[in-house]
């Protein structure tokens, strides 16, 4: 494989070019579990996100910690907030990831439901652009790829209409800033949890992500006004299985830290879903919290991260 396939949101909503675009993903998801889209999404928003970024992560240790789990306001706590250098591992084989990070989410007030509510974030005075940033980003591929994409999904699986914009209307968003140390940065062979994932990235000349695929670890290149999808754990459940959620992992050995910016996206925290074919039925938030008690409570990992050796 010397690079994914490659899709285009624009053709997916475009009646000349839909059903053609759709077969493209249908391969893509059969085949690989990862894929390329081509977003829309402007270079300068994500180029800001991540400048502000870097400057949160340089800020002194102490001031970081001042946003991690322990002042956050949600359930779980782990769902939002800062966690530092070797704070969450994802294959207990590995140990802990050599990676920092800050999670947050769709904030609503007075939400009180699992993995919803107010992030405290820090204040533009504290890390400039940061908090306004990360929010407009997320605003944007709220409205112009979650719906695209997963419309797109809903119809491969045969779901019935409407199913789509029943089921994440809103979606629950874990939306995760990563800072990947130079020569070392790592996070461990897991697959993902949810729906889909996107990963907007540097363009960076190296390729830490890497793909297991065809047995074997395959680097993913960054392209030019792509993101990355990788497909999730209840996606593969709600195809019976056709879809696939693939092992990824990533390990940055360039001489450059490595910011990315991932979105898990979910169904709504309240769903609760069975495939076409009723080989599958769960609750989204029980799956959801399963997840999270196996990363930092138990310590198996993420996702299927037990059952990769």
């Amino acid at each position: 494989m010397t690079t994914l396939p490659q899709i285009s949101v624009a053709k997916l909503a475009s009646d000349a070019t839909r059903l053609e675009e759709q077969q493209r993903l249908r391969m893509a998801c059969e085949e690989y579990g990862f894929f390329y889209l081509e977003h829309g999404i402007p270079k300068e928003q994500i180029e800001e996100a991540i400048d502000a970024s870097r400057r949160f992560f340089a800020l002194p240790q102490a001031t970081k910690e001042r946003y991690g789990h322990a002042s956050q306001d949600v359930y779980p706590a782990t769902a939002r907030g800062y966690i530092p250098l070797h704070g969450e591992m994802l294959h207990p084989e590995a140990g802990p990831d050599p990676k920092e990070m800050f999670d947050l989410g769709i904030e609503k007030e007075g939400d009180r439901r699992p993995f919803a509510g107010i992030t405290r974030l820090p204040s533009d005075a504290v890390a400039p652009g940061f908090a306004r940033s990360l929010l407009a980003l997320q605003a944007t591929v709220l409205k112009k790829v979650v719906p695209q994409l997963g419309g797109a999904l809903a119809d491969l699986l045969d779901m019935e209409n409407g199913w789509f914009q029943r089921h994440f209307n809103p979606p629950t968003v874990l939306q995760r800033v990563i800072r990947y140390p130079s020569t070392g940065g790592a996070a461990a062979k897991h697959t993902d949890n949810g729906f889909f994932t996107l990963l907007l990235q540097e363009e960076l000349p190296t390729r830490p992500l890497q793909v297991w695929f065809r047995e074997c670890w395959t680097p993913v290149p960054s392209l030019p006004d792509s993101l990355v999808v990788n497909l999730g754990d209840m996606l593969q459940a709600l195809s019976d299985d056709r879809f696939k959620s693939t092992p990824h992992q990533v390990a940055n050995n360039g001489p450059a830290e490595r910011i990315s910016l991932p979105f898990f996206i979910y169904p709504d925290i309240d769903a609760r879903l069975t495939s076409r074919q009723g080989k599958h039925t769960f609750s989204v938030a029980e799956m959801m919290l399963r997840n999270f008690e196996s990363v930092w409570e138990k310590g198996n990992g993420a996702g299927r991260a037990r059952e990769l050796q």
